[in-house]
């Protein structure tokens, strides 16, 4: 029987979180006690053991590969996991590891998204893959990775960020509270930037697909001769004016994947630092005994949640000065298209006075017309998604202060 058919314990609810620490060597340090009741083991029987002692069998290898190589790089990481109790039962939880000084801080949640749904299946299969065709641990991480594209995610950081926020509004709908006012702030940021970064790369596009008209144009006027010189002119002046828009468009387009990639990263930061507040105010209400430090670990959760914190408001100050300069390079795009119809109407005024004008001629200035009004239209669109997400951004920057 795979993990995706076994029966969960019942003993881990929605509303409960619970950490562990661990040092370099995954040596089980401390813990918090839902930590020790879902793994069923004592405080004596579980502190300073190997992780790995509540890890399942049937977990595929290549995902610790890919969680060990990240932490050891410094980076957190985020991943579906089913660990085994002392008991034998299992359960699936969502983990969060945090690189910390001389170890390792790992919070996890109960998962029940959507996301989770396909991935527990997707892990009973890469753990037959590596049984039945004995691949090494990193062979497993390179399936696993490769999988995740065809989930269509860009990389697993972008998995694991949507991961995250699916787990957190799919936990607030388990507990039946109200959702999250950042985590809806951030979806609707998620939103406009995906808009934004679409609709520039599509302008991009469309020029190139469009950007020998003014060229086959001027060619068909100088085989009309005199009559044609003055279109001709304007064809090469729309030529240069097209490739000045050109230039300003990919600025614009990389600004655009750039601020989408950067809410992204305030997105892990937030979820994360809205885990690390909860987790810290559950530890600190625990009143049982500990046979740790429970002093010192309050210290580290406390640092844990403020770093989160400020690495959000500093991907927050990053997207505002991305976006000025987003916002300069639309203007002058916005000022060029303007330019770009004075001389479509000029060339439309010079092809009326040409008597012999075949119907290659109309048929290009209507394509230079309709290039000119897919600009347009397309940094209409643009002027409205930008603000928005500027207005998502004021608001989650007002949300992060009164936490800082």
């Amino acid at each position: 029987m795979s993990i995706a058919e076994e029966v969960s314990s019942s003993d881990f609810l929605f509303d409960e979180l619970f950490f562990s620490r661990t040092d370099k060597k995954g040596i089980i340090q401390s813990g918090n006690s839902v930590f020790k009741r879902i793994s069923e083991f004592e405080w004596d029987e579980i502190l300073n053991r190997p992780h790995r002692v509540v890890r399942h069998p049937h977990m595929p290898r290549g995902i610790f590969h890919l969680m060990w190589n990240e932490i050891l790089s410094d980076h957190m990481i985020g991943a579906y996991v089913a660990n085994k109790t002392k008991k034998g039962k299992y359960y699936w939880v969502f983990a969060l590891v945090s690189p910390i000084e001389n170890g390792f801080l790992s919070v996890r949640l109960k998962p029940s998204s959507q996301l989770f749904k396909i991935i527990k299946d997707e892990y009973a299969k890469f753990h037959a893959i590596e049984k039945d065709q004995k691949i090494r641990p990193e062979e497993s991480q390179d399936l696993i990775l490769s999988h995740i594209t065809k989930l269509g995610f860009e990389s697993y950081w972008h998995f694991m960020v949507e991961a995250l926020m699916q787990e957190l509004e799919s936990r607030e709908v388990q507990l039946e509270k109200s959702p999250i006012k950042k985590l809806q702030i951030l979806r609707e940021a998620l939103k406009f930037g995906a808009n934004l970064q679409q609709k520039s790369e599509e302008i991009a596009l469309y020029y190139q697909n469009n950007a020998f008209i003014s060229f086959n144009l001027e060619i068909h006027a100088s085989r009309i001769g005199a009559a044609a010189i003055s279109l001709a002119t304007i064809s090469s002046q729309y030529y240069l004016l097209a490739r000045e828009i050109q230039f300003e468009i990919n600025k614009f387009a990389d600004a655009g994947k750039l601020l989408q990639e950067k809410i992204q990263e305030c997105q892990f930061y937030v979820c994360n630092s809205i885990l690390k507040k909860e987790i810290y105010e559950l530890f600190e209400s625990e009143v049982k005994p500990l046979p740790i430090d429970k002093s010192q670990e309050m210290k580290l959760l406390a640092l844990l949640k403020d770093q989160q914190i400020k690495k959000a408001n500093e991907s927050l100050s990053f997207i505002k000065k991305e976006f000025i300069k987003f916002s300069n390079s639309f203007d002058n795009v916005k000022n060029l298209s303007i330019a770009l119809e004075m001389v479509i109407i000029g060339a439309k005024i010079e092809t009326a006075k040409i008597k012999t004008k075949s119907e290659d001629i109309i048929s290009l200035i209507n394509q230079l017309s309709v290039f000119k009004d897919s600009l347009k239209n397309g940094l209409r669109e643009i002027e409205e998604y930008g603000l928005n997400l500027s207005k998502q951004t004021e608001e989650m920057s007002t949300l992060l202060e009164k936490e800082a």
